[in-house]
């Protein structure tokens, strides 16, 4: 009888402990917490872009990227900067509704992150344009990674309070395989709980902690996957891309799967695109979107990259043609809409002294960017903005 009141006192000295340990592990959980939400107020050195479902640009933030391996494409140093807007180029105008101000909207080959300041294609762009207009702004809001869907709340939170008189969309690559949208334009203030994801997404509205979290979710498991990492760009030997071949089958699979599940979406969230500029006062300008890969022979290293690896399941020629889905809806909305279409897909030499990987430009690949926008772009501007233009009498442009 004594041995079991001793016992039962025991087992509740032991669970009063347990109790007691738990609390204290709560309580210093909830202080660490706490600690890391504030460091992460003051200071977040982890540079996310995104904040649940919104964006946050990185002002006034200067990096220095080393290229210390590759195949000397790349200059071995690069200084990449942000402006106090949070993109790339010269600050605004003082009197920003008097000038002709542009900007560039698209993912990693608009933002040109490895390619320094004065030597992305937006850049070159604005010093081509400044030769024939007075008054010219020009910014490079390019997002490494960004779909429509990112494009669309880059337009709802920055560009519509902004407005600048003409955004040019470099469109196609990232949407590749992306059907629905994730909510992005939804603004959360109540925690979901329907999954992991949305859970952090809700919770990162209101905290950094969360955010920091998200991100790294997001960042360890991706809804989709490029060959290429735009986090740490990487210089391709194209004579080292594994050999490989699709089957006749197998493409016309490939093809039917996205003209079946992805193509329509692509085309509406481009038109809900067209229509927030329009909304707006903005004049949108669409590009397609080049890649070196294609059923063709590098002129450069003469390879063939149609029978080479590109991306999942596919050889050079089937990713070209899959790719050329998407630029046909560009072109296609383009001409719907009467807008502007300048097909780069079409006209940027297929050379890989042009392109550092399978997508994105070498300085002499953003050079040649600009000039083919350019010949394009300064006669549309010129009729559309006459009261800028000082160069000579400009050509018809259409539309």
């Amino acid at each position: 009888m004594v041995v079991n009141e001793v016992s039962k006192t025991t087992l509740s000295g032991n669970l009063g402990n347990l109790g007691k340990n738990l609390f204290v592990l709560l309580i210093s959980l909830i202080l660490v917490l706490s600690f890391c939400e504030l460091v992460l107020r003051i200071y977040n050195p982890l540079g996310f872009r995104i904040k649940g479902n919104k964006l946050i640009l990185p002002i006034n933030k200067k990096e220095t990227i080393h290229h210390e391996h590759g195949l000397g494409k790349l200059d071995q140093v690069v200084i990449h900067q942000r402006n106090s807007l949070g993109f790339r180029g010269p600050e605004p105008p003082a009197d920003f509704a008097k000038d002709l101000t542009i900007i560039t909207v698209g993912g990693s080959t608009t933002e040109c992150f490895d390619l320094a300041e004065d030597k992305t294609w937006p850049h070159d762009l604005g010093v081509q344009l400044k030769r024939d207009f007075t008054h010219l702004w020009l910014n490079n809001a390019g997002l490494s990674g960004n779909s429509t869907f990112g494009h669309y709340i880059l337009m709802q939170d920055y560009l519509v309070k902004l407005q600048p008189k003409v955004a040019l969309f470099l469109v196609g690559i990232n949407d590749v395989g992306l059907q629905s949208e994730r909510d992005f334009d939804e603004r959360i203030h109540e925690l979901n709980f329907r999954s992991l994801e949305r859970f952090l997404a809700s919770a990162a509205v209101h905290s950094e902690l969360a955010t920091a979290a998200l991100n790294l979710y997001r960042f360890y498991f991706p809804k989709s996957v490029m060959i290429n990492n735009q986090n740490d760009p990487q210089e391709t030997d194209l004579r080292k891309l594994a050999p490989f071949e699709v089957s006749k089958e197998a493409q016309a699979a490939i093809i039917k799967d996205h003209q079946d599940h992805y193509v329509g979406p692509y085309r509406q969230r481009l038109e809900k695109l067209l229509a927030i500029c329009r909304e707006h006062n903005i004049i949108p300008v669409l590009l397609t979107q080049p890649v070196l890969y294609g059923k063709s022979v590098d002129p450069t290293t003469g390879v063939n990259l149609g029978h080479k690896f590109v991306a999942k399941d596919m050889d050079g020629a089937t990713g070209w043609q899959v790719l050329e889905l998407y630029n046909d809806v560009t072109r296609q909305v383009g001409r719907d809409q009467g807008v502007l279409v300048i097909d780069l897909a079409r006209e940027m030499p297929k050379d890989s002294r042009y392109y550092y990987d399978l997508m994105h430009y070498t300085n002499a690949g953003a050079d040649k960017m600009a000039d083919l926008i350019a010949g394009q772009l300064t006669p549309f501007l010129a009729r559309k903005f006459p009261q800028y233009y000082k160069g000579p009498a400009a050509p018809h442009a259409a539309p």
